[in-house]
This record gives C-alpha cells, sequence and structure tokens, in this order.
C-alpha cells in the first residue's frame, strides 16, 4: 500500500481513525472470546482451553492471548469495561497487570476491582504497574546475584532503585545508541576506571585525533554546545532525549551560523523531519 500522495494532516488524521476502529474491533473480539469460553467451543475443536485455541487457531503471540483472555473474563464481570478499551482509556497491558494482581491478593470483590481499574485510566504500562504495587504494598524480594554460565561468561542478576534504573536509561538516550544492558555496564565501567586512574593515577590516555573539520565556520564550539544543551535540554519538541544532535535552524549552507541563537538540540527524529521538511 503506497500512501506518498497524502498530505501529513490526511495521514495522521486516516491513522488516528483506524486506531479507533481498531479498538473497536478489540472489544468486540473480546466480546466474541467471552461467549466462546462460556461455551466452552473450543472443546468441539480438539483444544484444551480457551489459551490453546487462541494461539494454536487463531494465531496469537501467548502474551497477545493471555492478555485478551484476561480482558474477555473481566469483561463478564465488569460490563462497562469495553467502553473503556474502546475509548482508549485503558489498555489490555494494565488490564492484564490488573488482573494478575487481583488473582494474587484474592481481590473478588467487583466494585474494589472498579476502583483500581478506574485508577488505571489513561496510564502507561510502566505507570499503572508503579500504581499497583503502591496498592498492594507489596514487593517482590529478590536479591542480586552472579553466576557463571560459560567459560567466559557471567550472569549477574541486579535489583535496581527506581532512580537509579531511570538514570541508566537517561545515560542510554543520550549515547543515542541501541544498548544492551551488558553494553552500558560495560561503557560505565570503562569510564569510571579511566576517571579513577585519571584522578588517582595520573594516567592519561592518548586522545584520538579526530578528522579536521568540514569548514571552520560549521563546526559549533564546546561553549556553544553546553550552552545549547543547558537551554534546551528540557524543551526539545518531543520531549526525548534519545540520540539528541546540534541542529543548525537555518542550514549552514544557506548563510546560517554556528553560534547559540541558531543552534538547536533535536533528538535524532526530529532532526530526520526537520530535513524532510525543509526539502518540501
Amino acid at each position: 500500500m503506497k500512501l506518498t500522495h497524502l498530505t501529513d494532516k490526511t495521514l495522521l488524521n486516516d491513522t488516528k481513525f483506524l486506531v479507533g476502529k481498531e479498538r473497536e474491533f478489540l472489544t468486540k473480539i473480546l466480546h466474541h472470546l467471552k461467549e466462546i469460553d462460556k461455551r466452552k467451543l473450543y472443546s468441539d475443536l480438539g483444544y484444551s482451553s480457551l489459551f490453546d485455541y487462541c494461539v494454536r487457531d487463531l494465531g496469537y503471540s501467548e502474551g497477545n492471548a493471555q492478555r485478551r483472555i484476561q480482558a474477555c473474563r473481566l469483561l463478564a464481570s465488569i460490563p462497562d469495561l469495553d467502553l473503556k478499551i474502546e475509548n482508549g482509556e485503558l489498555s489490555l497491558s494494565n488490564i492484564s497487570l490488573a488482573a494478575t494482581f487481583f488473582r494474587q491478593n484474592d481481590i473478588e470483590n467487583l466494585s474494589d476491582k472498579k476502583i483500581i481499574l478506574d485508577q488505571l485510566e489513561n496510564l502507561s504500562k510502566k505507570e499503572g504497574e508503579k500504581m499497583l504495587f503502591a496498592i498492594f504494598g507489596e514487593e517482590v524480594k529478590e536479591k542480586g546475584s552472579h553466576r557463571r554460565i560459560s567459560s567466559e561468561k557471567i550472569k549477574l542478576s541486579l535489583v535496581l532503585s527506581e532512580t537509579t534504573f531511570e538514570k541508566c536509561e537517561k545515560l542510554k538516550s543520550l549515547l543515542g545508541k541501541s544498548m544492551s544492558y551488558p553494553e552500558l555496564i560495560n561503557y560505565m565501567v570503562v569510564i569510571a576506571i579511566n576517571e579513577i586512574e585519571r584522578k588517582k593515577f595520573k594516567i592519561l590516555r592518548i586522545p584520538k585525533v579526530s578528522p579536521p573539520p568540514v569548514a571552520v565556520n560549521r563546526v559549533i564550539s564546546s561553549a556553544t554546545k553546553r550552552e545549547v544543551y543547558l537551554r534546551d535540554k528540557k524543551r526539545v519538541k518531543c520531549g526525548s532525549l534519545y540520540n539528541l544532535n546540534f541542529d543548525h535552524q537555518l542550514p549552514f549552507a544557506l548563510g546560517g551560523s554556528s553560534d547559540a541563537k541558531n543552534i538547536r538540540l533535536l533528538c535524532f527524529n526530529c532532526n530526520q523531519r526537520a530535513r524532510i521538511l525543509a526539502k518540501l
């Protein structure tokens, strides 16, 4: 399907309309699964459970099947749940999380379930998970551990505070790379070792020789980068800190300067979008 003929506005409006239809169809699917479960129709087809039917006959992944089954079974006791799904107020991920917490904490009262689901409205999965842990006041007791899994590898299990985890995520964003946590830990360890050796033992690493700049006036000075970063880091257009770029608002080729007033901080995607718009 080619969509290049669509204007930006039409493309966005069409996508929003289709997402609405997708949620509408999702609620219909949940109602059908609820009725199939009620009649146990999957047994006529030789499947041992609704889950088995969803995975083997309907082709859902195990995760998608589980989320839909938990939602359709909650739908049986909370009729207006489908409206919240159709309106985009409740996601399947958060409904599935809630169902798991209900089961683990023996929550049977319908009013209690509705109150908790109301609090999950318009939350991301991460926010919903945090909220549920806060409600039930539980913590999964886990200790950090490590064990050898090969002649050259150690499996490390860590328990981090939310603040530390968010700092790690911010570091990954600032690095602008699709980096795994083992790669991130290696990066941090190397930086830490270099910094400690520099301060404690006065060991200096041989700096890498950077290629010469294309044109002197195009180079953005360190002072300008620092000024722009401090000015723009909290008001980047999309709010993302992933792979930030320094961008000339008026292109250098068209006479744009490299001082702070003409330089802005953009994430990678916004920078690419700006280039696309410049070509129109």
